[in-house]
C-alpha cells in the first residue's frame, strides 16, 4: 500500500510537469491560430481579387466563346470552384473562431489544474499518511489476532460450563423440591410416632433418675508428675548445678595431672586419675541423694534410677571440667565457669526453653545440663523411663574421657622413670 501511494505521488508530480509543458504548447498554438485568422483574412482579400479576376476573366471568356464550347464549359467549372472556394473560406473562418473560443477554455483549465496540483500533492500526502496508520493498525490487528481468538475460545467454553452448571443446577433443584417433599413426609411420620410413643410411655422418676440428669458424666484427672511443692519441682536443676560445682571445686584443689609414680602407659595414667575422680562422683552422689531424702524429706518416684542418674550426671560433669583443666590449664577452669553460666540459662530449669530467647533455644539441645535435668525430673517426678538421658551423659563421659587417654598418651613420651626418683611428692610439673 505504501509503495503504491508513493508511486500515486511521484506520477502526479509528473503529470503536473507534463500539464505544464502542455499549456506551454497550447499557448503556441493559440498563438499559431490568430496568426492563422490573419492569414485567413489575407486570404478572403485575395479570393476576392481572384473574383474580380474571374469576372474579368469571364468576359475574356465571352470573348473567347467563339473559340470553342470547351472553353465555355471549363470556365464555368472553374467560376463553380471559385464560389466553392469562397464558401470554404468563410466556413474556415467562422470555424476558427470556436477554435480560439475552445482554446482559451482549455487553457483556463490547464491554469486551474496548475493552481490544484499543491493541493493535490498534500492530499496524496493526507492518503499516505493515512494509510501508514491504516497499515499500523492492521500490523497490530494481526498481532493481537491470536489473542482475541484465545479470548474467544475461552469465553466460548466459559459460555457451555455455564450451560452445563444451569443444566446440572436446574437437576439439583428439582432433587431439591423432591427430597424436601420426602423430608415434610418424614417430619409428619415422625411427629405421629412421637406423639404415639408419648401417649404409651411412662416415666416413674427416682432420686438415681435425678442424679443422671443433674451429672449425666464424670470426670477423672491423672497427675502427669508427682511434685507436691517447689522444692520438689527444683530439685533436678539444683542438683545438676550443685554437681557442676562440685566438679569445679574438685579440680580446683586436687593436680589432676602430675601422676603418684612412673606410669607405664597413657591409659595407666588415666586410670590413677579416674580412680580418684569415681570415688569422688559416688560419694557426692550418695551424700546428695541422701539428704535430700533424709533432711529435706525428698520422695523421688524410682529412688535407684535418681541414683544412678546423679552418678552419671556427676561423672560426665567431672570429665568435661577435667579435661579442660588438664589441657588449658587456669584458663580451662574460666572457660568451664562460662559454660556453668550458659547451662543455667539454657537448660530450662527454672523456666520452660520456650519463654526464653532465641539463643538459649539454640543451645538448648547441646548442654549436657539439659539431659541431667530431663532426666531427674523423670526419676523424681514423672516416672518415665531416662533410660535415653542416661545414655546421653555417659556418652559425653567416654567422650571427653576419651580425650584425657589421649592426652596421657601424648605426654607419655615427655616423662621418663627417673623423673620419680625424688622422694619428695609432687615436684613434677606439666613442663
Amino acid at each position: 500500500m505504501a509503495t503504491a501511494i508513493d508511486t500515486l505521488t511521484i506520477n502526479a508530480d509528473t503529470l503536473s510537469q507534463h500539464l505544464a509543458t502542455a499549456n506551454s504548447g497550447l499557448s503556441a498554438l493559440n498563438t499559431g491560430l490568430q496568426t492563422l485568422a490573419s492569414k485567413s483574412t489575407q486570404l478572403t482579400s485575395g479570393v476576392s481579387q481572384l473574383a474580380d479576376g474571374a469576372g474579368t476573366l469571364a468576359a475574356g471568356t465571352q470573348a473567347l466563346h467563339t473559340k470553342g464550347n470547351s472553353l465555355t464549359a471549363g470556365t464555368t467549372k472553374l467560376a463553380s470552384g471559385s464560389s466553392q472556394l469562397a464558401t470554404g473560406t468563410q466556413q474556415l473562418t467562422t470555424k476558427n473562431q470556436h477554435l480560439t473560443s475552445g482554446t482559451a477554455q482549455v487553457t483556463a483549465g490547464l491554469t486551474t489544474l496548475a493552481q490544484q496540483t499543491p493541493a493535490l500533492k498534500q492530499g496524496v500526502t493526507k492518503l499516505d499518511t493515512g494509510a501508514n496508520k491504516l497499515t499500523s493498525g492492521l500490523t497490530t490487528l494481526a498481532t493481537n489476532g491470536p489473542r482475541l481468538t484465545s479470548g474467544m475460545q475461552t469465553i466460548l467454553a466459559g459460555n457451555q460450563q455455564a450451560t452445563a452448571g444451569t443444566r446440572k443446577l436446574a437437576t439439583g433443584a428439582e432433587s431439591v423440591t423432591t427430597g424436601t417433599a420426602k423430608v415434610q413426609t418424614g417430619n409428619q411420620k415422625l411427629a405421629t410416632s412421637l406423639k404415639k410413643a408419648g401417649d404409651r410411655a411412662t416415666v416413674h422418676p427416682s432420686q438415681l433418675t435425678y442424679r443422671q440428669f443433674a451429672k449425666p458424666t464424670t470426670t477423672s484427672h491423672t497427675e502427669r508428675d508427682d511434685a507436691p511443692n517447689n522444692g520438689t519441682g527444683m530439685a533436678p536443676y539444683m542438683v545438676s548445678a550443685s554437681l557442676f560445682v562440685g566438679a569445679l571445686a574438685f579440680n580446683m584443689m586436687f593436680d589432676m595431672y602430675t601422676p603418684r609414680k612412673y606410669p607405664r602407659s597413657g591409659v595407666a595414667w588415666w586410670t590413677g586419675k579416674a580412680s580418684i575422680m569415681g570415688a569422688f562422683v559416688l560419694g557426692e552422689a550418695i551424700l546428695i541423694i541422701s539428704l535430700l531424702e533424709l533432711i529435706d524429706g525428698l520422695a523421688p518416684v524410682h529412688a535407684w534410677a535418681t541414683f544412678v542418674m546423679i552418678l552419671c550426671t556427676g561423672a560426665a560433669f567431672m570429665a568435661i571440667v577435667y579435661w579442660l583443666n588438664l589441657v588449658l590449664g587456669r584458663p580451662g577452669a574460666f572457660f568451664a565457669m562460662i559454660l556453668m553460666v550458659l547451662q543455667l540459662g539454657g537448660s530450662a530449669g527454672t523456666y520452660p526453653i520456650q519463654l526464653s530467647n532465641g539463643f538459649f533455644n539454640a543451645i538448648h539441645p547441646w548442654l549436657p545440663m539439659t539431659y541431667s535435668v530431663n532426666g531427674l525430673r523423670e526419676t523424681l517426678m514423672i516416672g518415665n523411663t531416662a533410660l535415653p538421658e542416661m545414655g546421653m551423659l555417659l556418652g559425653v563421659t567416654v567422650a571427653f574421657s576419651g580425650l584425657a587417654v589421649l592426652f596421657y598418651a601424648r605426654r607419655h613420651g615427655r616423662i621418663s622413670a627417673m623423673d620419680f626418683t625424688d622422694k619428695v611428692p609432687g615436684t613434677q610439673t606439666k613442663s
